[in-house]
């Protein structure tokens, strides 16, 4: 399909529209109209009004929110696969942390490259990405085109490197702030912690405060594993959670990653203080760390998303497959096959992943940001379909990232017929290649 002119209000005509907004209605046939980078109107083709100078286009298929991947560390496609088979301890200390010791600015940016391909190439267009060399991470994402929460990863750097410390990073995470934030269209940024073992009590109330000052979103993990959880309590005598309170990080926007061992307690202070969660399934399983009680979170009200963690942990970058994985979770352990529903599932990876980040996408609806996607239904993952039901059903049950064929990122064409024209695919799969071998000390 060819692009609109780029100064048009362009209607955009398919099959069928997914809105994801707060009824999840459902469109068929379903028309979208972008003006800039937000969505001006959504509707039935029949009652758009005609007006002087709108592009109308015709593309057929399924319009949906892109989806929105809400705990990641992309540029770690240069170790993916490290490690498989050890517990997160082991895996950070003995495979992780002594390659990342040896990235460069460098090699930072062709991985996050790579990465921020393979996420837009299976329909995500907002990704909170947490890593170290964070200008390199944030060129990466400005050239791909992908919308990026980039919370630079703050902690004492282990692995035998150059000495850096937590204080370094959140001095630099900072300045990136003043340098960038705003200032960038699609790129914003906070602050990432890494956690309560790898930040000191005195670095994570540094944090804090920094990010009050900020206005800034703190992302950081949050039990993760058992250990995590029994380590806490063994030194302090409380959760993870309730140090961070203590510590006053919670008065911060909080996203807390992953959120498997905690107690319903912890949930409760999760709620009092509007802490959102990013659900990591694959990589909790993969790692062996736990399921996330999700439905008990969303019966609290908490915002909850999706992540795909990093490529190492996980080993892919695809959400369908988290959006799937999730329900699946829910019910196997509830037995219970209404525990997290389709439209909730569905909902996790669009509409409630972007409120968890605070970003103004993953709904179709006049005023939100024109971040959606195009699916192929001329498939058999989609028949039948006989009610809007069936549409939703098929998304969760049947549909995978293949069917994604176009992606539009602020009413920017990214993806067309399921290729990332910012990237040079090729290339970088050379140079990450390249790159993983010398950090493997191969």
């Amino acid at each position: 399909m060819p692009p609109p002119p780029a100064d048009a209000t362009r209607r955009y005509v398919a099959d069928a529209v997914v809105t994801m907004n707060g009824d999840a209605r459902i469109l068929r046939p379903g028309a979208i109209e972008v003006d800039g980078d937000r969505l001006t109107w959504v509707g039935s083709p029949d009652d758009a009004v005609p007006a002087a100078g709108t592009d109308v286009v015709a593309v057929g298929g399924l319009l949906m929110p892109g989806l929105v991947n809400a705990h990641g560390h992309s540029a770690m496609t240069l170790l993916r696969g490290a490690g498989d088979g050890l517990p997160l301890d082991r895996w950070l200390a003995d495979v992780i942390w002594p390659r990342e010791a040896r990235l460069t600015a460098e090699d930072v940016y062709w991985g996050m490259l790579l990465g921020s391909a393979e996420l837009l190439r299976s329909g995500v267009t907002t990704t909170c990405e947490q890593y170290f060399h964070p200008r390199a991470v944030a060129q990466a994402a400005v050239e791909s085109g992908i919308r990026c929460v980039l919370t630079p990863g703050i902690f004492d750097l282990p692995g035998g490197g150059a000495p850096v410390t937590w204080q370094d990073c959140l001095d630099e995470a900072a300045q990136l702030h003043a340098d960038v934030h705003g200032r960038q269209g699609r790129l914003s940024i906070g602050l990432g912690p890494h956690s309560t073992y790898a930040v000191p009590d005195e670095g994570l109330a540094a944090v804090a405060k920094v990010a009050t000052e900020l206005d800034a979103l703190v992302h950081i993990h949050v039990a993760e594993t058992r250990s995590e959880d029994d380590a806490v309590r063994l030194r302090l005598g409380c959760s993870a959670p309730e140090l961070l309170a203590r510590l006053g990080v919670l008065d911060c926007r909080v996203l807390a990653a992953h959120s498997v061992w905690l107690s319903d307690g912890d949930l409760d202070l999760f709620g009092e203080f509007d802490v959102a969660v990013a659900h990591c399934p694959q990589s909790n399983c993969k790692l062996g760390s736990g399921v996330a009680s999700v439905p008990s979170m969303l019966e609290r009200g908490l915002r909850v998303g999706l992540g795909t963690d990093g490529p190492a942990s996980n080993d892919n970058l695809d959400l369908w497959e988290e959006m799937r994985l999730a329900p699946l979770l829910a019910r196997g352990i509830a037995r219970d096959p209404g525990a997290l529903g389709t439209a909730d599932a569905l909902g996790l990876a669009t509409r409630l992943g972007a409120d968890a980040l605070r970003v103004e996408a993953g709904s179709l609806e006049a005023g939100r940001l024109a971040d959606f996607i195009r699916l192929d239904v001329d498939d058999a993952a989609f028949v039948p379909g006989v009610s809007a039901e069936d549409i939703l059903a098929h998304l969760v049950w049947a549909a995978s990232s293949r069917h994604v064929t176009d992606v539009w990122v602020g009413g920017r064409q990214i993806v067309r017929d399921r290729a990332c024209t910012t990237v040079d695919d090729a290339g970088v799969r050379r140079e990450v290649s390249t790159r993983a071998r010398r950090l493997a000390g191969v």
